[in-house]
This record gives structure tokens, C-alpha cells and sequence, in this order.
């Protein structure tokens, strides 16, 4: 029986009906979800939004805005300013610090110690903050060559976490969100090179990015289409929390994560290895050739920062090592041998925690100790890291300063 116009009216309302009334009802339960912060990108898989902005609820409720650059950052001209040294700094979630103000990230609170610091000429520091979550090495690698010389920088400095960036270099490891959707770097022929087929996936595609940016100004002014959006981003992180977690069981570890602080035993560890240092190479003479100057800051793991000693060695007993510096250690022998100096965070954040009994990371009784670094880790590891670029004696004594050390 054919429905007549009078039904198919009232089949239209209340089709209309459902998500207006969805929509009213969470605008007046003042429902909160994160911003979209992370769009598609076909240079490096994603990017941060340009000029995305509110408030995220990741460890601890932040206001957090995008600079019209897609950095999270204050603004910054392609033109550096005269009498002024910038420093850009490459890494993940740790350097994009979502967790805290942007004035106390460590990028902000380096460029306020190092601004007149006799190291520097005295002259005015600028730290670009480029940290984009979920980022591998071979991605800064890309960011470097893609955007960040725009900017004119002096120094690079890649802040490096190894129990995150040196998986997140190979497919088989990856434990960002959208692992397929990360470019990956792989040898052949002995050379390193750029495997540019996440380029094909159909979310990168021109058209769908540009669907992508459509979709993305309609979820800025309709509250069902944000509790939409969170839904799918809670089903992805559970279904890379699933993957991490097989992938462990696989390994016969409790965490992943923990596979740095040892030799890596797993072929897919040692190709994760070789091809990081290989990456660092490439930037190394990616700098070299900008005529700029390049170092790598190793960020500590959140084990190695407890401070509580019996924790550590509850730990190292429990993996049956003798400590929990492997990577340090490596990275630093590595620099050694290829002419890149390393600053290692961790002995002397370390030292801090201990010394002052806090945590570095977390930010309540529910997370302290887990998480990203809060607002004293932030500002401890940018006094550590200022101290260890002007070198020298003076810095020897500025980091005993910091810490607390006699």
C-alpha cells in the first residue's frame, strides 16, 4: 500500500524530531566534548588543525588553541626577527603537552631561560614548539623538511621518548591511534627510504580532506555530531589499546614499553632500532646541510622519574635488569660515534624527584606517577635541558642547582 502524503510528513517530523531534540537536550545538559585538534595530511598522515581551539579533558581538563600554523604554539613569522636564536624543537605528545598551559610547556619555559643567557649572546630565544601526538621520528623527519625550515630555525633539537618513538618506526609496532595511516622509512638496497603508500589510503585522498574540513566546521556547531566524533575516538583508542596490548602478550612482557631497557631481543625491535638511528642520520644531515646545529634531548620514561627508589628496583628485579638506562645509554653511544650530542633527561630528573619527593608526571591522586609530564616535570626539564645546551662548567653547576643535588 502506497503511503500517503499525510505519513510521509509525519515520518519526516519525527525523523527531525529525534536529533533536534538530541542536540537541545545536550546543549542544555551543557554536554562537553574534546575539539577535533588532529586532521588528515597527506605529507605526514595527520596534522593539528590550524586555529582549532578548546578545551581538552586528556589527564586533566586544559584550554588548548592551535596557532594559525597548525602548531601548538603562539604565533610565529616565517621571518625570524633580528637579534634573536631559534631553537625548533621536533617530538610527540610530551613536547605538544596538551596536560598544561601553554605558557608552562617545556618550550615555552626554555625560551624564557635561555633569553639573555650569556651562552646565547644575550640575545632573544625563540622556542618552536612543533610536537604533534602520536608522532614517529620518520614524521619529524618530514615535518623538518616539509615545514619547519620555513621558519629559519639555529637549532633542532628532536626530543626523542624511546618507549614510544623508537616502536612507532616500525608498522608491526606502531601504537599510535591510526598506525596505518603513519608513514613508515624501510631499507632497501641499504638506503633508507620513504615508503609513501599511506599516501593512497582514501582518508588522504584531496577530496575526502577537503569532505574532512566540511564535516569538521558542521561537529564545530552541532553538539550531536561532537558525541558522534567522541564515540569514534573512544572506539579507536580501545581497538590501538587492544593492539598494544596483544602485541605485549605476544612479546611476553606486561608492556610494551618496557622493551627499551633491555637489548632488543624481537626481530621487530631490532628493525625498530636500526631504523630510528638511521632516521637520526638523516636528520643530523638534513641540519647539516641548513647550516644549523642539532642535538637530541632524550625525555625520561616514567619508571626511570619515580621517586621512590624501591619502585625502580621493584622493577628492574621484575625485568631482570641491572638498570633502566639501556636506551640512554645507546642513544648516547650512538651520538658519540656519529657526531650528534645527546642530552639525556633522566639521571637528573631522576635525581629531582627523588630529592624533592614529587612526581614529575600525573596531576591528581588518580594519575600521579602515570601520564605526561605536569607542570614541574615541564619546568625541571626545560632548566635541565637549557643548562646542558650552554654546556660547560656553568651548566655542570646550573643542573646541580636544579635538582637539589649537594
Amino acid at each position: 500500500m502506497t503511503p500517503t502524503k499525510r505519513e510521509l510528513a509525519l515520518a519526516l517530523a519525527v525523523m527531525l524530531a529525534l536529533p533536534i531534540s538530541t542536540e537541545l537536550a545536550l546543549r542544555a545538559a551543557r554536554a562537553h566534548f574534546d575539539p577535533q585538534l588532529y586532521a588528515p595530511d597527506r605529507g605526514r598522515g595527520w596534522a593539528l588543525r590550524p586555529n582549532a581551539a578548546g578545551v581538552v579533558s586528556i589527564e586533566t581538563r586544559q584550554y588548548v588553541r592551535i596557532n594559525s600554523h597548525g602548531f601548538r604554539d603562539q604565533e610565529h613569522s616565517y621571518v625570524k626577527p633580528p637579534d634573536t636564536v631559534r631553537v625548533a624543537v621536533l617530538g610527540n605528545s610530551w613536547t605538544e603537552a596538551l596536560q598544561v598551559p601553554l605558557e608552562k610547556t617545556y618550550c615555552s619555559v626554555l625560551a624564557q631561560t635561555l633569553t639573555g643567557s650569556p651562552c646565547f649572546a644575550r640575545k632573544r630565544v625563540e622556542v618552536l614548539n612543533f610536537g604533534v601526538a602520536g608522532y614517529s621520528t620518520g614524521q619529524e623527519l618530514l615535518l623538518l623538511q616539509q615545514e619547519v625550515w620555513k621558519y629559519h630555525p639555529d637549532v633542532i633539537l628532536v626530543a626523542f621518548y624511546p618507549p614510544r618513538d623508537i616502536a612507532n618506526n616500525v608498522r608491526e609496532l606502531n601504537n599510535a591511534v591510526n598506525p596505518g595511516q603513519s608513514p613508515y622509512f624501510v631499507y632497501r638496497d641499504a638506503q633508507l627510504v620513504l615508503d609513501a603508500s599511506f599516501r593512497k589510503l582514501p582518508a588522504l585522498q584531496p577530496r575526502q580532506i577537503l569532505l574532512d574540513g566540511v564535516g569538521y566546521w558542521m561537529n564545530q556547531h552541532a553538539r550531536i555530531l561532537q558525541a558522534v566524533d567522541a564515540l569514534q575516538r573512544f572506539g579507536k583508542v580501545r581497538v590501538a589499546m587492544a593492539a598494544v596490548k596483544e602485541r605485549a602478550e605476544k612479546f611476553g612482557v606486561d608492556n610494551l614499553e618496557y622493551s627499551i631497557y633491555a637489548p632488543p631481543a624481537q626481530p621487530e625491535m631490532q628493525t625498530a632500532w636500526s631504523v630510528t638511528e638511521g632516521l637520526l642520520r638523516a636528520m643530523r644531515d638534513e641540519v647539516k646541510a641548513q647550516g644549523a646545529e642539532f642535538r637530541i634531548v632524550v625525555l625520561a620514561s616514567r619508571p626511570q622519574v619515580n621517586p621512590d627508589p624501591a619502585r625502580r628496583a621493584e622493577l628492574m628485579r621484575k625485568l631482570g635488569a641491572s638498570n633502566l638506562s639501556y636506551a640512554d645509554d645507546r642513544l648516547r653511544q650512538f651520538g658519540a660515534r656519529e657526531g650528534i650530542p645527546v642530552i639525556a633527561l633522566a639521571p637528573a630528573l631522576a635525581e629531582y624527584a627523588e630529592t624533592h619527593h614529587v612526581f614529575l608526571n600525573g596531576f591528581n591522586s588518580a594519575n600521579l606517577g602515570a601520564g605526561h609530564w605536569n607542570e614541574t616535570g615541564h619546568r625541571v626539564a626545560a632548566e635541565i635541558i637549557a643548562a646542558q645546551l650552554c654546556g660547560n662548567r656553568e651548566g655542570k653547576e646550573q643542573i646541580a642547582a636544579v635538582t637539589g643535588a649537594r
